[in-house]
């Protein structure tokens, strides 16, 4: 009778240390996941006055994924760590403008990386607030008290479905064409981004990954390891240490996954006013009847 030989974990590389400034404690880590190439990068910069945080998960075949993301996180560290000042959201802005030339150029002086594209992730954190922005279906979530207090929104084609009430979030997980993303650097010659600001406490905790993380579990499962109370280094191993395990259970055919964790040291000078937090709540009613409007015409099923 032969033995069953034990399947290691598929390699993760080592967690790096980002910052550990009066602003945060940052960490990140990248796996190769199940497949033959690693297209996702990760980065950042700290100084005293700012961190810039990035993830970008790759697309358009074996070296075409892996050249998009590190030149978007390259170029995007590159740009705001020259630019950032006052007008924050356009040195983003400008930054992930950047990034995408420089990818659709690289793409047309080269054939074999035509196609190339890749999403992104940026979050920038001050002592006044953080702001953040991202292109196709890598996350940010912003965590408090073991609760998702804020998550960016998918540029895929199935989040369009959710936001027309046609499917669930958990529906659209498990879709056929998930992994179909609607914006992305690199495929266009320009690219308009969308910054948002958002104030923080201390000890809230932000994570940027990419979908072979959030992917992995319902939603609810993964915030249950994003909320750990343990130290971001900690947390990051636990939590790429389950995603390979639960990929080698599903045929180890699982996408890389990659990581950043920040845990705030202080209270942002920025904060919601009461104003700010009555509009909130009318936004969120009037989504809610407008997803019950669609979900009654079209009703939440797989399409």
């Amino acid at each position: 009778m032969e033995e069953k030989k034990k399947q290691s974990l598929p390699q993760v590389d080592e967690v790096k240390l980002i910052s550990n400034n009066d602003i945060c404690y940052a960490c990140g880590q990248t796996g190769i996941g199940g497949r033959k190439e690693n297209q996702d990068t990760y980065g950042g910069f700290a100084n005293e006055k700012y961190v810039i945080l990035t993830v970008c998960d790759g697309m358009g075949g074996m070296a075409g994924g892996q050249t998009a993301s590190y030149t978007a996180v390259s170029e995007i560290i590159k740009s705001l760590a020259e630019t950032l000042n006052n007008k924050i959201p356009e040195a983003i802005q400008n930054a992930v403008k950047n990034a995408n030339r420089a990818i659709y150029r690289r793409a047309s002086e080269e054939p074999s990386l035509r196609g190339m594209g890749t999403t992104a992730t940026v979050l920038v954190l001050t002592s006044s607030a953080a702001f953040l922005t991202h292109i196709g279906d890598s996350r940010i979530y912003q965590l408090r008290k073991n609760k998702k207090i804020f998550r960016t929104f998918d540029h895929s084609r199935v989040f369009e479905m959710v936001s027309q009430g046609i499917l669930t979030e958990e529906q659209a997980r498990q879709h056929g064409n998930s992994n179909i993303i609607t914006r992305a650097l690199g495929i266009r010659p320009d690219i308009d981004s969308q910054v948002t600001k958002i104030p923080y406490k201390k000890g809230d905790r932000f994570i940027l990954c990419c979908d072979g993380i959030w992917n992995t579990e319902p939603e609810r499962k993964m915030l249950e390891l994003f909320v750990s109370t343990n130290s971001p280094e900690t947390t990051i191993r636990q939590l790429t240490g389950y995603v390979n395990s639960k990929g080698i259970e599903r045929g180890c055919d699982h996408d890389n996954l990659t990581a950043i964790i920040a845990d705030m040291k202080h209270k942002s000078e920025y904060q919601y006013t009461l104003f700010d937090y009555i509009r909130f709540f009318c936004i969120s009613i009037y989504k809610k009847i407008k997803r019950v409007f669609r979900k009654n015409k079209y009703g939440a099923k797989s399409l």
